[in-house]
């Protein structure tokens, strides 16, 4: 006698997936807005939906074709074709609609990397730009598909339970096998739970329209501590001692300085920094006129705390990393502003451009150390950083603040 109840594997496979789909197109209605950190990061979390769909999707095909299940409920012929056309469909969504995502993602101008829940890579296909934009119509058709095969799929097992007395539930909801009306309603509030979860997992979307649209106030860039077991920094309450005559030196830059950048994405402010950047000093404050500073930064060293977004700086839309590893700053126009205050300028050469580009700091020397600290203000589109549509500033503002500290050591005299 063949089985009058689908297998464990089935049941589970259909029951994640069933999940994850109401998951999916309540998340899917949330892909809009400004464009900015939440709305890249509700991306991340559809592309990492979309391909775990895709995945058990096969192995729910698979377990269709090649493992027992109970026989179609009998009836009139047109709603076992019915039936049997909702299911088919299902599949080729389930199949169609991540395979067009991935399409895009793969097709897209802008190449951002998958990374699966921020942890598992995840490649792009191998194919052309052509593809993107039927891909794009397809994957839409998909969605709006989804949920009228999800409609029909919960109006037709209803139907079979409780107005023809057939115990379909019973063959595919966990301990069911009685009487199915408390697993039924469980099962509809799962589905309901998690269709409430895709549009509530980020709290952005259930802000007040008028409290989205105020940008947040532009945050003031910030100078990271220095850690105490490096050079020793010198207390800037306290007034250095000033030497008859300061000789110009070579100075070494101590392990543990900090070069970072705060960018502000649709009026949020994004903060990262440089890791690998080096800087060659020849400096005097009673030589100001001889004195020189170069400081070189590994661009590929960018380091926002997302791995996609890094990849994207990297990218040929951002840094151009593959053409342009380096940004250098040189400055030879050192002046003293008063007090521990100085300005340097020179130029920036960043993407293949040279522009002036000016910077102000504090100095601090006590005898053979000194600490500094200072910021200054780039304009990323002076340099070309952003083609594209991220060329304009209605999302990622122009003005990329920039902040730095570093103790640094000279040869005793």
């Amino acid at each position: 006698m063949p089985t009058q109840r689908y297998s464990y594997t089935a049941i589970t496979l259909h029951w994640l997936i069933a999940l994850l789909l109401a998951f999916q197109i309540a998340l899917g209605w949330a892909l809009e807005g400004n464009n900015g950190p939440e709305l890249f990061a509700r991306y991340q979390l559809h592309k990492s939906i979309g391909i775990t769909i895709l995945l058990l999707s096969l192995a729910r095909l698979a377990v269709r074709l090649f493992m027992p299940r109970p026989p179609a409920s009998d009836g009139p012929s047109w709603t076992r074709s019915l039936a049997s056309t909702v299911h088919w469909l299902f599949y080729l969504v389930m199949i169609l609609a991540p395979l067009t995502g991935w399409l895009l993602v793969s097709t897209a101008r802008v190449q951002v990397p998958t990374l699966l829940y921020g942890l598992i890579p995840w490649p792009h296909l191998p194919v052309g730009r052509s593809l993107h934009e039927p891909a794009e119509s397809i994957h839409g058709a998909m969605a709006w598909l989804a949920i009228g095969l999800f409609a029909l799929h919960i109006a037709g097992a209803l139907r079979h339970q409780w107005l023809l007395g057939k115990p379909e539930l019973q063959r595919m909801i966990p301990f069911a096998r009685g009487k199915a009306a408390g697993a039924a309603i469980g099962a509809l509030a799962l589905v309901g739970a998690a269709f409430v979860a895709g549009q509530t997992v980020y709290p952005e979307r259930i802000r007040p329209a008028a409290e989205r649209a105020s940008p947040s106030p532009v945050a003031t860039p910030t100078i990271a501590p220095v850690a105490k077991d490096e050079a020793t920094a010198i207390d800037a309450t306290e007034e250095a001692p000033e030497d008859a005559a300061q000789p110009l030196a070579d100075w070494t830059v101590a392990s543990g300085g900090r070069l970072g950048f705060t960018a502000r994405w649709n009026g949020e402010a994004v903060d990262g920094r440089f890791d690998r950047w080096r800087a060659a000093i020849r400096f005097s404050p009673d030589a100001l006129a001889k004195s020189t500073i170069r400081v070189t930064v590994d661009l590929g060293s960018a380091d926002t705390g997302d791995d996609q977004r890094d990849d994207s700086l990297k990218s040929s839309d951002f840094f151009d990393v593959g053409a342009y590893r380096s940004a250098v700053f040189t400055a030879r126009d050192i002046r003293h502003l008063g007090g521990d205050r100085y300005e340097a300028r020179g130029t920036l050469d960043l993407r293949g451009v040279s522009k002036p580009a000016t910077l102000r700091f504090t100095l601090r020397i006590d005898g053979g150390r000194a600490r500094v600290a200072g910021t200054a203000r780039v304009d990323r589109t002076a340099f070309g950083v952003g083609q594209g549509e991220w060329a304009a500033t209605d999302a990622i503002a122009a003005a990329v603040d920039i902040a730095f500290s570093f103790n640094a050591t000279r040869p005793a005299s």
